[in-house]
């Protein structure tokens, strides 16, 4: 019964290291993330999009995902790296989901694949959050104001409000 119990919970450690629970909000011009990151018994603040330089356009973009931070990191550096559909990263879960914004074409979802589905300048929200965020998205809100919702009533969600702009010449991060 004790290697039973032991077995349990090292499953349970091993799935749990570095989990990233999240709200991801995209309104069309801005993307608002939550800043709450745990790892199943202790929560921190934490940066959950990025502004890189895509190798492809030499143009900046926001970088960001939802699924295990694990995962997500390995995807934002395979992206940095020239997104190559052969090098694309084996993920701990196939449930991360690498999100990708250009100012001009909108957000593109990378969901366990290389090749992404474009969603463009629509309303879109991902992770755990998300019921919330299109409950707010419907009744107007913008997405620093979804992912507020978010924080307020989801267990997932909270330690404050990302903002993420691509503005052409200024990229605005709000935090």
């Amino acid at each position: 019964m004790r290697i039973l119990l032991i077995s349990i919970l090292m499953v349970l450690v091993i799935n749990l290291r570095h989990l990233n629970m999240t709200v991801l909000v995209w309104d069309g011009v801005s993307l608002a993330t939550d800043r709450q990151a745990n790892d199943g018994s202790a929560k921190w603040e934490s940066d959950k999009a990025w502004y890189i330089t895509d190798k492809k356009t030499g143009k900046v973009c926001i970088v960001s995902g939802v699924g295990l931070l694990d995962d997500v990191i390995n995807l934002r550096e395979w992206y940095k790296d020239g997104a190559l559909p052969e090098s694309f990263p084996e993920l701990t879960r196939h449930s991360s989901q690498l999100i990708v914004i250009h100012r001009d074409t909108g957000l593109w979802l990378y969901d366990g694949i290389a090749h992404p589905v474009h969603y463009g300048h629509n309303l879109h929200a991902f992770g755990h959050g998300k019921d919330f965020a299109y409950g707010a998205l419907a009744m107007g809100a913008t997405a620093k104001e979804a992912v507020d919702a978010c924080n307020t009533y989801s267990l997932h969600c909270g330690k404050g409000i990302g903002i993420y702009n691509l503005n052409g010449e200024t990229d605005v991060k709000e935090v």
